[in-house]
């Protein structure tokens, strides 16, 4: 009689644990995002964009990021291009890349001439937030200020 009773509570917690953990992939579901970033109220290109969760539940391991394109546009990317990011609160970080390779093909690496003002840098000092809603999100232009920024090309 006691094995009759053990089995279906045993049955009963395996279908407890399944509910909990879920049958998906582990992944947090992401929604569309798409942006642009402006400096000094000019579109700012070629920026790496990070979101940082104010909500330890949303840390999907690496934070939602792209690269702003020629007119400082993006689309963020949490697990694969242009998915997006979860819902959520996010702050967030900006920073054109310190070092780069040369160009030509040589193994070559040469400064930037213009960097993001320091500040931007990380999501403690930027000043900047955004949400994330389910459903596709286009944000309000994420607009930075600082010095002016030579008018050459990267």
């Amino acid at each position: 009689m006691i094995r009759r009773i053990v089995r279906p509570m045993a049955a009963c917690s395996f279908v407890a644990i399944v509910a909990v953990v879920g049958c998906g992939d582990g992944k947090l579901k992401v929604y569309p995002v798409t942006g642009q970033v402006l400096y000094n109220g000019e579109p700012l290109p070629g920026v790496d964009i990070a979101l940082h969760p104010v909500d330890p539940k949303n840390d999907t391991g690496y934070p939602p990021h792209a690269t702003t394109d020629e007119q400082g546009k993006f689309s963020l990317m949490t697990y694969v291009k242009d998915d997006g990011a979860p819902s959520g609160e996010f702050r967030v970080a900006i920073a054109y890349a310190i070092e780069k390779a040369g160009d030509d093909g040589g193994d070559q690496i040469k400064k930037l001439a213009f960097q993001v003002p320091a500040k931007y840098l990380t999501k403690e000092t930027s000043g900047i937030t955004v949400t994330i809603k389910s459903g596709s999100n286009e944000l309000t232009p994420i607009t930075l200020e600082g010095p002016p920024r030579s008018k050459s090309k990267k």
